[in-house]
């Protein structure tokens, strides 16, 4: 709610179509409209003018889908996208979003398809990403009722932070010809009131996923059709808009807020000590939550990170300590870490959402949501184009990192070895395993002395061949049976035993040094 930064809403309005077998629909500008002033009301959902794209009748789907991408690849905070108008099935049975020249008859060909906006969601390095769709058949783009793929929107729980809400799984609802020339599509109208209302009882700052129950509510009583939702990772707790219902709150508070206070008080009051391995073993294998803290030189330390160990704090700082000695720019001698040891069952609560809800807006916590704590992303999001200021683009992975500082010389298989770095690096390292990848007899020899990263990548590259590649990412490293494919975050590719730099892709054109 109230975004700021790169966040961007594209709002996407049909009324008039050229084919006469589309009816023009008068009350979708209407809804297009009310939507952008919801979104751009300071007291509701607070978007700034500048921050929302209202494309009204666009002609030609290409040109939306480039759009549409454009706008989502320059997202790097919010993205909303929000279509209106009509919504029709291809012949085997997909969604597509009608643009003002689609053909009934030609949707596939004339016809926004929805894997487009798919796409252009997967493309996006926007943490948070919500989807309305007020048109017909909108559900199959969560539910999957069409193909052989079980589920359109299901390999998007790969892609982080997605909300999407829909106005009908068959045909929509629109008021009569006569009244559209006032009224908003059911859908959105009834979006509308909900969020204008406030919903008594509910949080300060409403998610889609509280409005929903009270959306999906409102229809049946009005005998429209029933929304549908689905969201991944924490998308669902994305605050949408203030309640203008809201009095302080009435309800029961498992947490009172007097207590959360306290607890962000005493939290902020703990001693920091310095990060390294020394003092993580000394602290007790207990759950709780920390704080990291950065400062070089002469300057202030500064909250970077807000974590929980949902089992133990000493486990997540030891990763975290490992990640941060992995990287360039960036040492680990800066870094101190306080915390509070909780008797709460964290896997059922958040303690660390207080904490960063009383920094927002301080630029306290940068690398919360910023890349910091991510795992293995999974290969649909190897492609994904970063922002400058993500932490894998600020602190990209050290290719000199040393494996070893001394030893003797070994024969290892190729895929010993690629066990090994997986094991030893301090970054994610994945390669291809299955289906006979690796051929038992092929042996590589390493050195006596010292080993780096780059080193072993490339006698392991050497080794696999030139039908290989070893693509090293500003994050992490992967290898795969693939012949020249580039990737916008590689910094650097091996094959047949030779390594080649590469310059990222990332916005803002920030140039970031790369080590040796």
């Amino acid at each position: 709610m109230a975004p700021e930064g790169d966040d961007i809403a594209i709002l996407i309005g049909v009324s008039q179509y050229q084919d006469p077998s589309l009816p023009n629909v008068p009350a979708v500008l209407n809804s297009l409209h009310t939507m952008r002033r919801l979104l751009t009301d300071p007291d509701l959902c607070g978007w700034a003018e500048s921050q929302v794209h209202v494309l009204e009748d666009p002609v030609g789907s290409s040109e939306l889908a480039l759009r549409l991408h454009r706008l989502a690849e320059k997202t790097t905070g919010t993205l909303l996208v929000y279509f209106v108008g009509h919504g029709v099935l291809t012949k085997t049975g997909a969604l597509c979003l009608a643009t003002s020249d689609t053909q009934l008859r030609y949707p596939d060909l004339t016809g926004l398809e929805y894997d487009k906006v798919r796409s252009a969601l997967l493309g996006s390095p926007a943490q948070v990403k919500l989807v309305i769709l007020d048109c017909c058949y909108s559900g199959r783009a969560i539910n999957g009722l069409a193909g052989s793929d079980q589920s359109h929107f299901a390999a998007a729980a790969e892609i982080s932070g997605v909300y999407t809400l829909t106005a009908a799984d068959q045909v929509a609802h629109v008021p009569s010809p006569e009244a559209q020339k006032i009224a908003c599509t059911s859908f959105t109208g009834a979006l509308n009131d909900v969020v204008r209302s406030g919903i008594p009882n509910a949080p300060a700052l409403l998610s889609l996923s509280d409005i929903y129950p009270k959306l999906k509510h409102v229809l049946r009583v009005r005998n429209l059709p029933e929304p549908n939702q689905r969201a991944t990772d924490t998308a669902t707790f994305y605050p949408f808009s203030r309640n203008v219902a809201y009095a302080g709150g009435t309800g029961f508070r498992l947490i009172p807020r007097e207590r959360e206070d306290l607890f962000v008080k005493i939290l902020a009051a703990q001693p920091h000590h310095n990060l390294t391995i020394p003092n993580i073993e000394r602290l007790d294998d207990w759950p709780g939550v920390y704080l990291l803290h950065q400062a070089a030189g002469t300057r202030i330390p500064e909250i970077v990170y807000v974590g929980k160990g949902d089992r133990s704090i000493p486990h997540r700082l030891k990763r975290h300590l490992q990640k941060i000695d992995g990287r360039c720019n960036i040492d680990s001698g800066d870094f101190t870490f306080s915390y509070l040891k909780l008797d709460d069952d964290l896997s059922y609560v958040a303690p660390e959402h207080l904490v960063l809800r009383q920094l927002h807006g301080r630029g306290a916590a940068a690398w919360n949501n910023n890349g910091f704590g991510n795992q293995d992303p999974g290969r649909m999001r190897d492609r994904t184009r970063l922002r400058s200021h993500h932490f894998d683009a600020l602190y990209p992975i050290d290719l000199s990192w040393k494996l070893r500082t001394e030893g003797s010389a070994l024969d290892l298989t190729a895929y010993e070895l690629a066990v090994q770095l997986q094991q030893k690096l301090p970054y994610n390292f994945r390669f291809e395993h299955r289906g006979g990848a690796f051929n038992d007899e092929t042996l590589v020899s390493v050195p006596e002395g010292p080993l780096s990263a780059d080193q072993a990548f490339r006698l392991l590259s050497a080794a696999m061949g030139d039908k290989w590649q070893i693509s090293a990412l500003m994050g992490y490293v992967l290898m795969y049976r693939e012949q020249a494919i580039t990737y916008p975050s590689a910094i650097r590719y091996y094959v047949s035993g030779q390594a080649m730099g590469a310059i990222p892709d990332v916005y803002e054109e920030d140039i970031v040094d790369y080590g040796p």
